[in-house]
């Protein structure tokens, strides 16, 4: 059987976050390095195209490329106030990442738990580099971190598990737990993106054969990004938890549209930073042979 999805995301950091709350430019300008760089804003919207193909009763292999649209903004830190001229953008486009990761059910009981294990590999097929990635601002240069382009320029690594329980209940559909980590190599001019981990929970209720009413807990956290060059902008260690309604409608028997909303209700990083209060996205999902 050969599954195709396609999905968009809509996610703005613009939310100023320093530790567990929210900060102001003023207190970041106060105290960040004269000259260094301090995050402004970070648009992304991302088409992402997911195939999966199930090679037999137990192993699945699931393939995953972005096209990613992102406006970057940070400020050089000239002086200990606010001002647009220390402002640098960048506006780009271009492949991401791709993935490739085998899902392998490991054990299944009839009304008990499926328990399934994943391992696979993000391959460097992005956009690693821009034509204006390096500016100048009032005589002092400043990249665009590798981090935030299309492509990190890494090999990394994927391990994960997934633990599937059926509920009881009409429609009630079963209590699946899975967690995701990500393992970093050096990328791009020897920037090394940190480590990530993902993990939830989800269910949902199907109140009718053709739609169903979805609901999940997301947990994110990532390490503190690497990089060569010390005057070079390094993400800061992050953790956030969501909450995450959203609904699916069958529109046919082989098509699917759905779409959710994920609202942060707490985060911590390590340093100031910038974070998104929220994401949305919607997407299509059609299976062949189903």
């Amino acid at each position: 059987m050969l599954q195709f999805d396609l999905r968009f995301q809509a996610v703005e950091q613009d939310q100023l976050w320093n530790g567990s709350s929210a900060t102001t430019l003023d207190d970041i300008l106060a105290t960040a390095e004269r000259h260094g760089e301090v995050e402004l804003n970070t648009k992304s919207q991302t088409w992402t195209a997911e195939g999966h193909a199930q090679l037999t009763p137990d192993l699945r292999l699931i393939a995953v490329l972005p096209y990613i649209d992102r406006t970057h903004q940070h400020m050089l830190a000239h002086t200990p106030v606010y001002h647009p001229q220390y402002v640098v953008t960048w506006d780009f486009q271009g492949l991401g990442d791709a993935s490739i990761v085998a899902d392998y059910r490991v054990l299944k009981r009839p009304g008990g738990p499926f328990v399934q294990i994943q391992g696979g590999v993000k391959i460097p097929t992005g956009r690693t580099h821009l034509p204006d990635e390096t500016q100048t601002n009032l005589g002092v240069e400043t990249t665009l971190e590798p981090s935030a382009r299309p492509g990190t320029g890494s090999w990394d690594w994927i391990t994960g598990a997934v633990i599937t329980q059926p509920l009881p209940g009409r429609g009630v559909l079963p209590l699946t737990a899975s967690v995701l980590g990500k393992w970093t190599g050096k990328g791009t001019d020897d920037f090394e993106v940190g480590n990530e981990v993902q993990a939830g929970m989800s269910t949902g209720w199907s109140p009718r054969p053709w739609v169903t009413l979805l609901g999940q807990v997301n947990f994110s956290g990532h390490g503190t990004d690497v990089s060569a060059d010390p005057n070079e902008t390094a993400h800061t260690g992050m953790r956030a938890l969501y909450l995450t309604p959203g609904m699916s409608v069958r529109v046919s028997p082989a098509m699917i549209l759905y779409g959710i909303y994920q609202t942060r209700v707490w985060s911590r990083s390590d340093e100031p930073t910038i974070v998104g209060n929220n994401h949305i996205l919607i997407g299509t999902t059609y299976t062949l042979g189903h």
